[in-house]
């Protein structure tokens, strides 16, 4: 194909420099000449499988609808925070351009050369890439070319899915087998026997597999172990041993198993187990075990006892050599410890309600929202700002006081009312939740995850809660599925801070 590099397209595209190149399509980077900043974006050129081939005027007609239809749908999926928007699409001397925003980051293959990943953060991974491909199979668009490459890490932290192969298939296949255009490294044997959803998550699963045992002194020749056994894997290819948990390796060789029955039908199927079986605690922690420094915390007092067993095990010479030894520790612990201090509170406000008689701090670029719900027992809402334009949700978390009858009422028999509620919830979906100990203000507290439909956005969503003064006490954190790991530990820290009177 004849070099663009330096054209204008479409009267606004200048094409600055080629970024990759595959047999299907070719990447430049470009700027809009059209914003008055020139702003760059990323154009893919596709490269027609009939070059060579006359098309009559019917046929070249049908392609050409092909193309428009096809983009048109995946702009449409494109608003996902986690998918590069697709600015803008044509046609030019019968070939087919897509212009994308211009994403900045680092994709998993990149990282791959570096350093695997490990199993925490394989788990964040799936969680993520699979939120997405949840929102893209039920829009009705597959992926079909998922691997290392695809998946970015942007500069923010967000994880995006990349180079969607739907628009190229539908239009460059011309009848041609899928197994041409899927990378045979990451697809699976029996594909004809898989679904295009399937062949994503079984791409996805086998890619997952590679970034915990791959080579990374030979990523593009390297092959693939069939299955991750717990603990180890396969290593004909030196392959690096992968320690992963028995629960980690269920959920990778059921993605990638070809056995019909074995392999899950759906992400939401994935999300449930990732999520419910075993990953609660593969959240996002807080920024510090605020246990340990509650008043009425037992590991607290565990520990401070521990210590104090230590010290006296020493005669009182050891003491002192001890102490001397310590002392720079010491301070440097005190530094350190005043700087996460500091900084913990560093760009948190406080909101403090007198009517109800409780503080509770929040990300000061938040909006806040007070309210006085008699139905909800709402008192205020705070939510997030609008990262990008194409944001569909705003994470919120919201804090409600509910009265309790007379009757005294014990934290577990409230907790099975919140999942009786949750079962009769009319107009949501509930496809799954679990609940687990914790604490609000040093008091016993329990916490609830689900997840829900809401229209046609995927939710999830956690209530804390605690009771005093006959009075429940909630939290409630909502967000988009993809996104409810990422905003997690600031709404630990939110919940962390609370104080009730």
């Amino acid at each position: 194909m004849e070099s663009i590099i330096g054209k204008i397209l479409c009267d606004r595209y200048r094409i600055v420099q080629e970024l990759s190149q595959d047999d299907f399509s070719t990447i430049y980077l470009a700027e809009d000449l059209e914003q008055n900043d020139k702003k760059q974006c990323k154009i893919e050129r596709l490269k027609p499988h009939y070059d060579n081939e006359v098309l009559g005027a019917q046929s070249w007609q049908k392609v050409l609808q092909t193309f428009l239809t096809q983009a048109n749908i995946f702009q449409k999926i494109s608003h996902h925070p986690q998918i590069p928007q697709l600015l803008d699409f044509f046609e030019c001397d019968r070939e087919f351009y897509l212009v994308y925003e211009d994403i900045k980051g680092e994709n998993l293959a990149r990282k791959l050369k570096n350093k695997l990943i490990d199993e925490a953060e394989a788990v964040v991974w799936l969680q993520e890439i699979v939120g997405i491909l949840e929102f893209t199979h039920q829009a009705g668009i597959p992926h079909l070319n998922i691997r290392p490459s695809s998946l970015v890490q942007h500069q923010d932290g967000r994880k995006l899915l990349t180079d969607f192969a739907a628009i190229k298939i539908a239009v460059l296949s011309n009848n041609k087998p899928l197994k041409t255009i899927i990378n045979p490294d990451f697809s699976p044997l029996k594909q004809h026997e898989k679904s295009d959803f399937s062949i994503d998550i079984y791409a996805l699963g086998k890619t997952i597999i590679y970034a915990l045992t791959g080579s990374i002194t030979d990523f593009t020749q390297s092959k693939l172990p069939d299955s991750v056994e717990s603990g180890t894997a396969s290593n004909s290819n030196n392959l690096s041993t992968a320690n992963i948990s028995s629960e980690l390796t269920y959920v990778l060789n059921r993605m990638v198993s070809d056995v019909c029955g074995q392999y899950y039908q759906s992400p939401a199927e994935i999300l449930a187990e990732l999520d419910f079986n075993h990953n609660v605690i593969n959240l996002p922690p807080p920024f510090f075990d605020s246990s340990y420094f509650a008043p009425s915390s037992s590991k607290r007092v565990k520990k401070q006892a521990n210590f104090l067993a230590s010290i006296n095990q020493f005669k009182f010479p050891s003491k002192i050599i001890w102490f001397l030894l310590a002392l720079p520790f010491i301070f440097a612990s005190a530094i350190i410890f005043i700087g996460i201090s500091k900084n913990s509170g560093r760009n948190f406000a406080s909101y403090i309600n007198d009517d109800y008689q409780f503080e509770i701090k929040y990300p000061q670029d938040w909006s806040k929202r007070q309210l006085d719900d008699p139905i909800t027992g709402e008192i205020v809402v705070f939510a997030s700002t609008l990262e990008t334009d194409a944001d569909l949700f705003l994470e919120k978390v919201s804090i409600a006081v509910e009265y309790l009858s007379a009757e005294p009422t014990s934290l577990e028999q409230y907790t099975q009312t919140v999942f009786n509620r949750i079962n009769q919830t009319k107009g949501s979906e509930i496809e799954a939740y679990e609940e687990f100990e914790t604490s609000i203000d040093s008091f016993p507290a329990r916490a609830v995850i689900y997840s829900r439909q809401e229209g046609n956005l995927q939710l999830r969503q956690m209530e804390a809660f605690t009771i005093k003064n006959n009075q429940v006490y909630i939290a409630i954190y909502t967000a988009e599925r993809a996104k409810f790991a990422k905003f997690y530990g600031t709404v630990k820290k939110m919940i962390d801070s609370w104080e009730i009177q």
